[in-house]
C-alpha cells in the first residue's frame, strides 16, 4: 500500500512541477490568477443566485439545484479538509512558484475546484449544449489551482469527483 501511495505522490509532484514551473510564463500567471477566482465562494454563490434571481422558471430551478449541489459538495470538501489536514504544496515544497493568494490552511480537496464543478456539472446535466463551454472552463479553474502552487493534482481530482457525484445525485 505504501508503494502505491508513493507512486501517486510522485505523479502528483511531477504534474505539479510541470504546471507550476515548466510551462510558467507571465501570460499564464495573469490568466490563471483571473480564472482561479471563478471558483471562489463569492463568485460561485453569486452565479447560483443570479440564475435564481433573474432566470426563467427553468433557469431558476437549475440555479437552485446548483446551489444545493454547491452547498452539499462544499460541506463534504470542508469535512475532508479538516479530517485529512494535508498541507498545501506552497507550504511544503521549496522548489515551486508561489503567488500571493489568501488561503485557508489545508489543501485536500480543492474547494475552488469542487465549487466550480458542482455548478458546471449541474448546469451541464440540465443544459447539455452548454457542457462544451462550461466543463472546460471548470477544468481550467482546477488546473489554475495546481499552476498557482496551492493544490496538488490529486486535490483537484478529488474536488472534481465530489462535485460531479453530488451534482449527479441531485439530477437523478
Amino acid at each position: 500500500m505504501e508503494m502505491i501511495k508513493d507512486l501517486f505522490y510522485k505523479k502528483d509532484l511531477k504534474f505539479l512541477h510541470f504546471l507550476n514551473s515548466t510551462i510558467k510564463c507571465n501570460a499564464l500567471d495573469k490568466i490563471f490568477l483571473v480564472l482561479t477566482n471563478l471558483g471562489s465562494a463569492a463568485n460561485t454563490v453569486a452565479i447560483c443566485l443570479l440564475m435564481i434571481g433573474i432566470g426563467n422558471t427553468f433557469i431558476r430551478n437549475v440555479g437552485t439545484r446548483a446551489l444545493i449541489a454547491l452547498t452539499i459538495s462544499h460541506l463534504i470538501a470542508q469535512a475532508l479538509k479538516k479530517t485529512v489536514t494535508r498541507e498545501r504544496p506552497k507550504d511544503v515544497l521549496t522548489d515551486i512558484n508561489t503567488f500571493k493568494i489568501p488561503l485557508d490552511r489545508y489543501s485536500f480537496p480543492s474547494g475552488h475546484t469542487t465549487a466550480v464543478f458542482a455548478i458546471a456539472t449541474t448546469v451541464s446535466l440540465y443544459m447539455p449544449v452548454l457542457a462544451i463551454f462550461i466543463l472546460p472552463l471548470a477544468l481550467l479553474v482546477g488546473l489554475s489551482r495546481i499552476y498557482l502552487g496551492v493544490h496538488y493534482p490529486s486535490d483537484v481530482i478529488v474536488g472534481m469527483a465530489i462535485a460531479v457525484a453530488t451534482s449527479m445525485v441531485f439530477f437523478y
